[in-house]
């Protein structure tokens, strides 16, 4: 529970799949006292066996963002929240058929990022690629991870690249929520 008076802000983990999101966010949450939000669009593409449509993405997007507002109220400090509506666009877009736009309310729940977290970091692709059934592979990581990085300049989202172990991406994370330089 917040205490009275103290603000929620949200703090984002994006990256192409395998770049350590998942294990960082919770890491984060449990060294700050806090909730993490997982990545929603997993247990989408579980559900559904890897056979995802536009309106899924949709899905994807929606469920993600109503499981953040609900976590925001157990969430002290700091939400840690695996992955956003802009990774959620870049991989429908990847996945759509040739021609077809984006859904309207996937483009604007991926619009609202930018605003919605008070820091983006992505995690970089510098740690070993962890084979399971739910992911592509580790050429498919870098051509997300490249699609990410220029997605966010083009948005003009400000965002600080984490690397190295889990211990070491904590503490570059922790220099810039905590203030010190």
């Amino acid at each position: 529970m917040v205490e009275q008076g103290s603000t929620v802000q949200r703090v984002v983990f994006v990256g192409a799949e395998s770049t350590g999101k998942s294990t960082l966010s919770e890491h984060l949450a449990r060294a700050y006292d806090t909730v993490a939000v997982p990545e929603i669009g997993r247990f989408v593409w579980e559900e559904k066996q890897g056979k995802l449509g536009p309106d899924d993405y949709v899905e994807i997007a929606v469920r993600h963002r109503a499981a953040e507002d609900v976590a925001m109220a157990q969430a002290r400090r700091w939400l840690f929240v695996d992955t956003n509506a802009l990774t959620t666009l870049l991989l429908g877009i990847e996945f759509r058929q040739v021609g077809d736009p984006p859904p309207a309310e996937l483009l604007r729940c991926a619009g609202e990022c930018r605003a919605r977290y008070a820091h983006t970091f992505v995690c970089a692709d510098d740690i070993p690629y962890e084979e399971q059934d739910v992911r592509e592979n580790e050429a498919w990581r870098g051509r997300v991870q490249r699609l990410v990085l220029k997605d966010l300049d083009a948005r003009r989202i400000p965002y600080t690249v984490v690397h190295g172990s889990v211990e070491e991406r904590a503490r570059q994370v922790r220099r810039v929520l905590d203030g010190v330089v």
